[in-house]
């Protein structure tokens, strides 16, 4: 009785060995096929598909950022403005190759006529993310001519220039029964590009931020600026509450601009001492000029090369008064660019009680030229000093 169980107990055991064998197999070979099936297949699974980051339309422009997951060969970012089954505008840009991780953000101006805007109540636009022929991605979003406000803030002011850009922003306020309703705080994103064109140049964001009452956010451009070029600053304002975006636009013409401090400028008997500031991030390169008018005789004009300067920085350019005679003069003073265009100009009046001697070479008096430069030069210090001690005064 013994062999039987003994015979049975070792094909029991056979059969688990082999049971367990085919187990490990099958896992094994699953594992291995997985990844052979997704490498025949030629999809893109959806981590590595183009992902659209942002879309944003109206019916003044279009702003899309893409990111791509994997790099690519031929691709290519399509607009589309249509309204019902007509389509307005279409506009491509060949993005040839891209890398793996790469961020591309376009935009696009639909360049409407404004009669023409006003006669469609409504529009679609669409961005096709494209490889070749074949489309990887699309998204579309459809909005009125009359753009969404946003309810709880008001805009009031967007501007730009050569030296900065600038948003006012304040709560608006709601009538109740008779008495006002203080408005509810606002939370907004600030998205701020700077284009040559449709090409983006310069970009700022600015998130979570606060409106209790008026906000104001000035942004300066931190490079320099090409004279004479048209750039256009583009900001976007996102709500949280409620979820609205709305964007704003603002146009110019990079222009050199410089301003004289009218509260650091002196002028008495023995010379002029100005200072300017550069008021944009066109560099300024030009002169000082100032004219002196009497009531009878000669005009005399003293000019001094100024500093190249760009925004926020300072000059101070000293001019000395010689071989000018005593009487009452009308005093105007000019900054000039290269081009004779005047930048800014101040006007003041001047009596000279003792004229500043004028420097004249003499080769059979070399004493007389070095006393007459050294009295050039104490004259030059008494002007500093008294600018100098007027700054400490004011502060």
């Amino acid at each position: 009785m013994s062999l039987p169980e003994k015979k049975n107990c070792l094909k029991l055991r056979e059969f688990t060995f082999r049971l367990l064998s085919l187990i490990v197999f099958l896992t094994f070979f699953c594992v291995q096929a997985n990844p052979a099936s997704g490498a025949m297949d030629g999809t893109i699974t959806e981590e590595e598909s183009p992902l659209i980051v942002d879309f944003f339309s109206d019916h003044d422009l279009s702003d899309a950022t893409v990111r791509f997951e994997q790099p690519l060969e031929n691709v290519s970012l399509v607009f589309t403005l249509s309204s019902g089954k007509e389509i307005l505008k279409s506009e491509t840009f060949h993005l040839g190759s891209v890398d793996r991780g790469q961020e591309i953000t376009k935009v696009i101006f639909w360049g409407l006529e404004e009669d023409f805007k006003k006669d469609k109540e409504s529009y679609t636009a669409q961005l096709s993310v494209k490889d070749g022929s074949k489309t990887l991605e699309s998204r579309k979003l459809s909005f009125s001519y009359r753009n969404q406000y946003l309810s709880t803030l008001k805009i009031v002011d967007f501007s730009a220039d050569s030296e900065k850009s600038s948003v006012l922003i304040t709560l608006t306020s709601s009538a109740n029964l008779g008495f006002v309703q203080m408005p509810e705080p606002g939370i907004v994103d600030l998205d701020l590009k700077l284009l040559s064109g449709t090409d983006i140049i310069y970009s700022e964001n600015l998130e979570n931020v606060p409106v209790t009452d008026a906000y104001y956010k000035a942004m300066a451009w931190p490079f320099l600026l090409e004279k004479d070029k048209d750039y256009t600053a583009l900001l976007k304002v996102h709500s949280h509450s409620p979820d609205i975006t709305t964007a704003y636009t603002s146009k110019f013409r990079a222009e050199e601009k410089v301003e004289l401090l009218d509260t650091d400028i002196d002028v008495d008997e023995y010379g002029a001492s100005v200072t300017i500031v550069g008021k944009s991030q066109v560099p300024f390169d030009g002169i000082i000029r100032v004219v002196l008018t009497p009531e009878k005789g000669d005009v005399q004009v003293f000019e001094e090369t100024a500093d190249i300067l760009t925004a926020g920085q300072e000059d101070t350019v000293g001019i000395i008064w010689q071989g000018v005679p005593r009487g009452d003069y009308n005093v105007k003073i000019y900054v000039l660019n290269l081009e004779g265009e005047v930048m800014d100009s101040y006007e003041t009046v001047l009596r000279i009680f003792e004229p500043v001697a004028e420097i004249t070479p003499s080769e059979k008096s070399p004493a007389f030229g070095i006393q007459a430069a050294l009295g050039i030069f104490l004259c030059f210090a008494v002007l500093l000093g008294r600018k100098k001690r007027g700054k400490k005064e004011v502060r």
